[in-house]
């Protein structure tokens, strides 16, 4: 058999130590995860820039062999130059043939007045003032023998853009005699640009120190568009003082990209090679395979979150049914103890019905845990305690009587059932005049029946809202102990009936003959115990026969029932009164001595006279004749009652309407009976 209570979880397992556990190795996932991500970017990042100095060093060592090249041209034409036209004539066509027709845009000559003197494009050329052009007046101004690169110019012959690689032309230290140029063509350079992926945003540039664009490539071809135009003048490679070669970060003066930038400075020349790579691109490959490993590792972080989810909610189910287990077996034992208490009470037959409700409310308010427990009778608009279980220092008390329409009750007899309000504060009661006046917060109420129908009800109340639910058990104990309620009030009211016919007399409500005699021979021997006086008054009515017989039986009855009624109302309630048969009547007075008993009788005689009966027709009078006699020693009912017979028969036989006394049979003991009478 299963049992809850050797049923252990592992303690060191938790349902949220599950969770908790998931979430620690999703997190050291996605840690390690990013932790690599990052090495690898970092890794990515310091590729590219290797790859782009890379290439910046070998774009360098193409535009420096190029320049050397051409330099050395120059050098060589300007020899031939001085030799005579004849030699130089012959000079460019070999050049020409060595060089690429796309590198070599033209050779041509500028005299010392600025005029074309010589282009190989077109020998005969008219002589066009370029005396305006930036390589002529560096070298007519400057009168030094060196090498000057222009920036790209549109040839005026050519009618290209090109690069002008210029060398003066000197006779003596001080003689100028104008500049040998050589026209380099941009578009040359595309063929490196060609041959090399730097990927769709990226580019190489030359650039000269004053920060103008000589050519640029992006895109695996020549960018004419930026021909001549300038870097901004923030970039490192113009800064004084700055690295022969770098690497850095920016967004492009051109488009705006952000790009890696390698730039290398050429040695001897006024130029830098630029290699950018853009920072999207480099990165694409690496985002696209880490946006592939971030979804499958949040898949994975899902499927691991979801499963320690439905772990830990497994777990915290178990533990639930078996904490719910547990309490529904504490829940039976405890309701098991309160119907066996109920049954114990149920079975004492030997308590009053006072002390069994109350035994029984003590056991609902322990089961219920509320402080107050009252069983109620409610009659029209008035509600009555018959008993209550109440803490000491409340003031509710057995038989106190309230309003019906104040208290919590009326909520119970409107719908007819079971009530259970486990905080009123909090519901649509909060209003309610009782919940006003006590300020009751839990209440419970169920009717009580009696033979089928509702009696009052029995309710158990808290100033506490309701610690726990009230549950299904709690529910059925209420009802059973409801209808035990009714039960033994049933009982109590069936008892008391049949005791009520047993002892009373039908018509009048008196003592009947047997129970008028067994209480009397109870008073005989306490009078005895205790050295009390103790009489008997016997009555008997007037002609009762002429009653009858002139007003029927019926103003009989009434005429019975008043004289009763009249009796009840002189005794006292310590008295004894009974009805012993027809028209005789009996009355027990402890505790009085036999001159106070024939005082008594005479009050009682002339209330009755005085006293018309109405009946049906008409208003009867009557009168009563009584004997009076006192307890002696020695004496028992029968005695004590044949000799209060015997002065009943001497007022009878003397003229009625009188009170006679009975001579008690020892002298001495009680003085002769006095007679008292009225005559008509």
């Amino acid at each position: 058999m299963f049992d809850p209570a050797r049923s252990r979880l592992p303690r060191a397992l938790p349902p949220l130590a599950v969770p908790v556990l998931a979430a620690v190795l999703v997190a050291a996932l996605w840690f390690a995860l990013l932790l690599e991500q990052d090495r690898n970017r970092v890794a990515v990042k310091r590729d590219a820039r290797n790859e782009a100095a890379n290439l910046a060093r070998t774009f360098e060592e193409h535009v420096v062999r190029t320049f050397h090249d051409v330099d050395a041209v120059l050098l060589l034409l300007r020899q031939a130059w001085r030799q005579g036209r004849p030699h130089f004539d012959a000079m460019v066509p070999i050049i020409q043939s060595i060089y690429d027709k796309a590198l070599l845009v033209q050779i041509a000559v500028i005299g010392a007045d600025g005029l074309l003197a010589y282009s190989s494009l077109d020998p005969g050329a008219p002589r066009m003032d370029l005396g305006d052009r930036e390589h002529f007046q560096v070298h007519r101004d400057g009168r030094e023998d060196s090498l000057f690169i222009s920036k790209p110019i549109l040839g005026r012959v050519s009618g290209h853009y090109s690069i002008q690689m210029t060398r003066p032309l000197l006779a003596g230290a001080d003689g100028f005699e104008g500049v040998l140029v050589i026209s380099l063509s941009t578009d040359y350079f595309s063929r490196f640009f060609s041959s090399v992926d730097l990927g769709r945003n990226g580019s190489i540039s030359l650039v000269g120190t004053d920060g103008v664009f000589r050519a640029r490539g992006s895109d695996f071809k020549l960018d004419t568009g930026t021909i001549g135009t300038r870097v901004p003048p923030d970039r490192p490679f113009l800064q004084p003082g700055a690295p022969a070669a770098g690497l850095y970060q920016a967004d492009s003066a051109v488009d705006g990209i952000t790009r890696f930038v390698s730039y290398r400075r050429l040695p001897g020349y006024p130029m830098v090679v630029a290699v950018t790579k853009a920072v999207e691109e480099v990165f694409a490959d690496h985002e696209r395979r880490w946006l592939r490993y971030r979804l499958g590792a949040g898949l994975v972080s899902l499927l691991l979150l979801a499963g320690a989810g439905w772990l830990a909610r497994s777990l915290q189910l178990q533990r639930q049914f078996k904490h719910r287990l547990l309490e529904q077996q504490r829940r039976l034992r405890y309701v098991n103890d309160s119907l066996r208490i109920l049954n114990d009470i149920a079975t004492r037959q030997d308590e009053t019905l006072s002390t069994r409700l109350h035994r029984a409310l003590e056991l609902g308010c322990r089961h219920l845990g509320v402080e107050f427990g009252i069983v109620s009778q409610v009659s029209g608009d008035r509600y009555r305690v018959e008993c209550c279980c109440v803490p000491p220092a409340a003031t509710l008390k057995d038989g106190d009587e309230f309003v019906l329409a104040q208290t919590y009750c009326s909520i119970t007899l409107g719908t007819r059932d079971l009530v259970t309000i486990e905080h009123m504060s909090d519901s649509e009661y909060a209003g309610h005049p009782c919940f006003d006046s006590f300020r009751l917060e839990a209440y419970f109420g169920i009717p009580i029946r009696v033979n089928g129908a509702v009696y009052g009800t029995l309710n158990f109340s808290s100033a506490r809202p309701h610690s726990r639910p009230f549950d299904r058990s709690d529910k059925e104990f209420l009802r059973l102990l409801a209808r035990w309620v009714g039960t033994v009030i049933a009982e109590e009211r069936t008892r008391n009936e049949l005791k009520t016919l047993a002892t009373t007399d039908s018509l009048t409500g008196a003592m009947n003959r047997g129970c008028f005699v067994t209480e009397a021979q109870q008073e005989l021997g306490r009078a005895r115990r205790y050295q009390q006086p103790l009489s008997v008054l016997l009555l008997d009515l007037d002609n009762f026969k002429r009653v009858n017989d002139n007003y029927g039986h019926g103003a009989g009855d009434e005429v019975l029932k008043a004289v009763a009624e009249i009796s009840r109302e002189t005794l006292r309630t310590s008295d004894l009164f009974a009805r012993l048969g027809g028209e005789e009547f009996a009355a027990l007075l402890p505790n009085t001595p036999a001159a106070e008993a024939m005082e008594v009788g005479e009050r009682l005689r002339l209330r009755i006279a005085a006293t018309p009966v109405p009946t049906a027709g008409q208003r009867v009078s009557v009168t009563i004749s009584a004997g009076v006699t006192e307890l002696v020693d020695g004496d028992d009912f029968n005695t004590l009652y044949n000799r209060a017979d015997a002065a009943l028969y001497r007022a009878k036989h003397r003229g009625r309407n009188r009170i006679a006394g009975s001579l008690a049979s020892s002298p001495g003991l009680i003085p002769p009976a006095a007679e008292k009478a009225t005559t008509g």
